[in-house]
């Protein structure tokens, strides 16, 4: 089988997260390593079987012929990491949220345009065959109109767990950029026109969003009842209720092994997929899918939402004022 070579920039947890997921897809190396610091670079290659590591962005990009990067580093430079790697002419599939602002977005899209080269902002969510079911359910009209969505990432991190670059300005970082992305991304998946009137509420730190809450209201009575913080713990199962039934998603949405079909008529279906390691492999395969085919966006998790949700993020962001000034 034809290898797929990533290159991971980034040594940090989520970084550790994906190469483990990495080992259960099988044409999937790690080619390469590029880290701020040589030790750790090199801890983390030998840990996944690599053995090209490097310091410099650039110089990876000139040696090595790899096929994708993945890009795991803080959101605030992640911006000037894409266009240098789709300037070399290299596909990329970006942590979440891929870039600062609108501004940011639509200059690496065109250069992506440009360069004829596939990107991903990494939803991994949406490649967990939980939530490829769930949509499949709603496709097929199986509970009917959808009608409401309720999800909440809301978390409290044990101190030692914490990352305290999520709650500083200077990282245009906060609880609805970096949790909320996960709820917004399910209210899309059910009404991917997106809403007609957003009311939205947040807690401040001083710096930026350290929980918030938002409704969304959509036409005929249809709503997105989302939350996302770091400051509490709620449920975190993903409701999905129709006129004809209702779908659940969890334990945990954002990575869920398990999607529930409920009727009214008392009906019951269950997909449940448990997985090894962390469920990077999903996601994996999928941007490796797209690119053994040709494809340019991934049909999981588009430009187009990509576009709306950060859209929606930036404008409620300014509502609340909270600014990043970024380039």
């Amino acid at each position: 089988m034809e290898q797929t070579k990533w290159a991971i920039i980034g040594t940090g947890y989520i970084a550790n997260e994906f190469a483990k997921g990495m080992q259960y897809v099988k044409d999937a190396v790690l080619q390469a390593v590029v880290s701020r610091a040589e030790i750790s670079g090199k801890i983390f290659a030998e840990k996944y079987g690599c053995t090209r590591v490097y310091t410099d962005l650039q110089k990876m990009l000139d040696t090595e012929a790899v096929d994708v990067v993945y890009l795991a580093i803080p959101n605030s430079v992640h911006y000037s990491y894409i266009m240098a790697i789709l300037e070399a002419g290299i596909p990329i599939l970006s942590e979440k949220p891929m870039v600062d602002n609108q501004k940011q977005l639509e200059q690496i899209l065109a250069k992506a345009r440009e360069k004829d080269l596939f990107l991903m902002e990494g939803m991994w969510t949406r490649c967990f065959p939980a939530v490829v079911q769930a949509r499949n359910w709603l496709e097929e009209g199986r509970i009917g109109k959808p009608l409401t969505v309720r999800a909440a990432f809301d978390i409290k991190p044990d101190v030692e767990d914490w990352q305290p670059w999520k709650a500083g300005i200077q990282y245009a970082a906060g609880a609805l950029r970096d949790v909320g992305i996960y709820s917004l991304a399910m209210a899309y998946l059910v009404f991917p026109e997106g809403p007609e009137k957003v009311f939205s509420n947040m807690k401040y730190n001083g710096e930026v969003d350290e929980s918030f809450q938002m409704l969304l209201t959509y036409s005929e009575g249809r709503t997105a009842l989302l939350s996302g913080a770091f400051n509490q713990a709620a449920s975190p199962v993903a409701e999905i209720v129709g006129e004809d039934g209702k779908i659940v998603i969890g334990p945990e949405f954002w990575h869920p092994t398990t999607a529930t079909l409920t009727l009214n008529t008392g009906r019951r279906e269950e997909l449940q997929e448990n997985y090894p390691a962390t469920g990077f492999q999903y996601e994996i395969q999928a941007v490796q899918d797209c690119l053994k085919k040709g494809r340019k966006e991934c049909l999981h998790f588009t430009w187009k939402e990509s576009e709306d949700i950060g859209n929606l993020i930036e404008k409620t962001r300014k509502e609340w004022g909270i600014i990043y000034e970024a380039d």
